[in-house]
């Protein structure tokens, strides 16, 4: 019976995920990893295809396998690579990934390179076959790529240490893209040249092309799809198509069209949209985006490692006893190669990034398996007709082997090397503090225990039992333990603790802005720039206080005041001051709210008394100088702050209102279809809140001279012209505004804040309405210095224009001639 392939296709999925789903189901029968399980089960079928049986009995299975096993090795990657590694760079914390990618790259470039050359050298010198240099390289190149489809699905299954999975998981990523590039370039000599020589300086330009070529085009896509994103509010079916569209795109466009890195590519799009793309996709959809691609990505694996078996075992060759010989000291080699190339780069990888111990490294060369990439490469060489069958089938054979050996014994054997390097646990420190968390759990639970008791539904309860159960984990909690975790706990130090103890509180306040973002009580920006603080926090050892990079990011940056002097870049200069100060304050606001959550996890989570009062003296610290900046703000620039504190406002109520439809919604009060067009309208109104522009009219800078108390008299006509001639400027508290005897071609009036003018002899503070600089009228140049005390908005005008406007207004004049002579005096 014939069986049209599009309904094999489909069958196969649906037959795959119900074995997948069967295998999670039974965790304490199939103790392997998932990914091992799957692939003994592909491996089962694919030998089964092969046996006289299943011909006889069931021809319809058989030419379904043999489909299957047929499959084209380029559609392999096609269809799992970019769902794969989408996922695996999306879900990694960005962060942490700039941290170790010095560490990272050195694995995956000089550390791959290293371990294709000396596979190549084993394969010329060892392997009983007379191999060409060229596919020599060639074989070493497809058989050093860590998979990530392997990797990843492992760690995430065994895996207890943060850090040390971004290490593995970010090699695997950039490794595979590597070893991409170079199969493709030593494949391309191999079929133009046959067995042909090569140059290395060819194959280095080559290399940095396609390389950096993939990474142009992945940036370019996420570019886009950022900027589509960013004018989408809460359309998560378009916000996730176009993750989904842009995931296959930038891989098939980069490796179809332009012939470079696919992988490069689609890892660029994922950090692009995994760190800036964070504050741009709707906070209600980011949740629900995460846990589709983990879905996606499930789903690939589960179909990839039973048709990686199917395949093995469908079509490599099994009787030549030679080949199996080569297969088992190829297998104990490559180990040895993984080791050295490790070891070989140990000493910079100790000093840079996160630092790396002997432990991790272990870890390292064990996790370093074999999988899809390396059996889909080996597939294009063995259908290739121009290549030699024999080479073609001997590279095939080798490959499988190795994703099968790799996969079963390394990673069935990850957790055993895990649980004997004593990385299957939480650090001590972080354990502790765990330990602390659940107790505090337990006794909250005893405090509600006499509410529970009174429920009249609750009665016939065996509340004897329950008490003495909770009372029971409670005195034994520390009594638990084996001899071996006492003696760590008592070699735990109070600095080991006290990290422990600021590491979480810093956690929880970075997951605090992340909760108000949400909320929609901080926006995009102030959300990315206050997480950047914690993360910088939260480098090396955790500092609670000072938080300098926060408290320097409300400093007006040297560009904006080097820029102001460009005439035709004043009001852009001016927008942008405004814009950092909006910032500034919106990050002040949420730092003071997040002090002030981090300070209740105080009791719960300290080591210590003397820790808690430590930590809460610096968290004070912090609230007591954030205050002081929003004062200063608030007293300065009013307006702003009323923007500011008016848009926040009216965004959390359009939140909350939203919040208490949606409950109406899930307490049945009303259906569905009744609440859709009320949750329309109130988020068309979020989509399209926005803050008042920070650009101020000349009728309102005519406003703002009209109401100083020394203006009143000034003919209309001047009051225009002043207005129309005045460019306003911002300043930060601590920035210099003129130095003593620079050369003047402008005056000053003070708006809002307040100057320190300095000159030899003395000092004056002068307020908001003053004017400054008035004595260049007669010298040409400042005779003090003028500094600003807090954040203050002047507008200067030209001196040549304004003598101008002067002579048209007599009373103008007069108040400008008593102004410079009070000026002189002071001078």
């Amino acid at each position: 019976m014939h069986i049209d392939s599009s309904i094999l296709v489909l069958m196969f999925v649906i037959l795959s995920l119900l074995l997948g789903a069967i295998v999670k189901s039974l965790p304490k029968i199939l103790t392997s990893p998932y990914s091992v399980v799957l692939l003994l089960i592909g491996l089962a079928f694919g030998l089964y295809n092969r046996s006289f049986h299943i011909t006889e009995n069931i021809p319809a299975l058989q030419y379904a396998l043999t489909q299957l096993a047929a499959i084209d090795p380029h559609l392999i990657l096609l269809l799992f690579l970019p769902t794969l590694i989408f996922e695996s760079a999306f879900a990694m914390e960005t962060h942490l990934f700039k941290r170790m990618f010095s560490q990272i790259a050195i694995l995956a470039i000089p550390g791959l390179i290293l371990t294709t050359c000396l596979t190549a050298l084993l394969a010329y010198y060892f392997f009983p076959w007379q191999w060409s240099w060229t596919v020599c390289f060639l074989f070493g190149a497809l058989i050093s790529a860590t998979d990530p489809v392997a990797v990843v699905s492992l760690l995430k299954e065994v895996s207890s240490r943060k850090r040390l999975e971004t290490l593995i998981e970010g090699e695997s990523l950039l490794n595979d893209g590597t070893a991409i590039v170079l199969f493709t370039l030593f494949y391309g000599m191999l079929s133009l040249g046959g067995n042909g020589s090569f140059s290395f300086i060819s194959i280095s330009i080559s290399f940095f092309e396609v390389v950096l070529l993939g990474l142009f085009i992945g940036g370019a896509i996420g570019a886009i799809i950022l900027f589509w994103i960013g004018r989408l509010f809460n359309q998560p079916m378009i916000e996730i198509t176009l993750t989904i569209s842009g995931a296959y795109l930038a891989y098939f466009i980069a490796e179809n069209l332009f012939h470079v890195s696919g992988v490069v590519s689609v890892v660029t799009l994922a950090l692009l949209l995994a760190s800036i793309g964070r504050t741009r996709i709707s906070p209600e959809v980011a949740g629900f985006l995460h846990h589709f691609w983990q879905m996606m990505a499930h789903i690939a694996n589960t179909l990839i490692f039973i048709l990686v078996g199917i395949i093995i075992a469908s079509r490599i060759r099994l009787d030549v006893l030679e080949w199996w010989f080569t297969l088992g000291g190829l297998y104990f080699a490559i180990q040895f190669i993984r080791a050295i190339s490790v070891f070989t780069f140990m000493p910079l990888l100790k000093r840079i990034g996160i630092g790396i111990n002997k432990a991790k490294a272990l870890v390292l060369i064990w996790g370093g398996l074999r999988g899809a990439v390396s059996l889909a490469l080996a597939l294009i060489i063995a259908q290739d007709n121009m290549i030699n069958k024999e080479v073609g089938d001997q590279i095939l054979f080798l490959t499988a082997g190795i994703v099968v050996l790799t996969i079963v014994i390394n990673s069935s054997s990850m957790t055993l090397l895990l649980k004997i390097l004593g990385l299957d646990k939480l650090p001590p420190a972080k354990q502790a503090s765990l330990e602390k968390a659940q107790l505090t759990i337990k006794k909250r639970l005893l405090t509600t225990l006499p509410t529970l008791k009174e429920n009249e539904f609750l009665q016939r309860a065996n509340w004897p039992k329950l008490d003495k159960e909770l009372v029971s984990f409670r005195d034994n909690t520390g009594n638990k333990k084996t001899a071996n975790e006492q003696s760590q706990s008592k070699a735990l130090t109070q600095g080991d603790q006290s990290i422990a103890f600021k590491r979480r509180l810093l956690e929880i306040e970075r997951q605090f802005y992340w909760s108000k973002f949400k909320q929609g009580s901080l926006t995009g920006l102030a959300t990315k720039q206050l997480v950047s603080a914690v993360e910088t926090a939260l480098d090396g050892t955790p500092q609670m206080s000072p938080r300098q990079s926060l408290f320097d990011f409300w400093k007006t940056p040297a560009y904006l005041r080097l820029f102001n002097h460009i005439p035709c870049l004043n009001r852009v200069i001016v927008y942008l001051s405004f814009e950092r100060l909006a910032l500034s304050y919106d990050t002040a606001r949420g730092f003071v709210q997040a002090q002030q959550e981090i300070q209740k996890h105080l009791q719960v989570l300290s080591p210590s008394a003397t820790e808690t009062d430590l930590v809460g003296q610096e968290i004070e610290n912090n609230k007591n100088q954030t205050r002081l900046h929003i004062k200063q703000l608030r007293d300065n620039f009013p307006d702003l702050s009323y923007s500011l504190e008016t848009h926040s406002a009216h965004r959390l109520m359009l939140n909350l209102e939203r919040v208490y439809l949606a409950e109406l919604i899930d307490e049945g009060v009303l259906d569905v279809s009744e609440a859709d067009k009320l949750m329309q309208e109130i988020e068309y109104k979020l989509a399209h809140l926005h803050q008042q522009p920070h650009r101020v009219s000349i009728n309102e800078i005519n406003n703002q001279i009209k109401s100083i108390p020394w203006a009143k008299g000034i003919k209309t006509s001047s009051l225009t012209a002043l207005a129309k001639l005045a460019k306003r400027q911002i300043y930060n508290d601590g920035e210099l505004i003129f130095r003593q005897n620079n050369v003047a071609t402008s005056v000053a009036l003070l708006l809002h804040g307040h100057v320190e003018l300095t000159s030899i002899s003395q000092g004056l503070v002068i307020n908001s309405g003053e004017l400054l600089g008035l004595y260049a009228f007669l010298s040409g140049r400042h005779p003090c210095s003028a500094k600003a005390l807090t954040p203050v908005e002047l507008i200067w005008f030209d001196i040549q224009k304004l003598q101008k406007i002067i002579a048209k207004d007599k009373h103008l004049g007069e108040l400008f001639a008593q102004k410079i002579e009070q000026e002189a005096e002071y001078k």
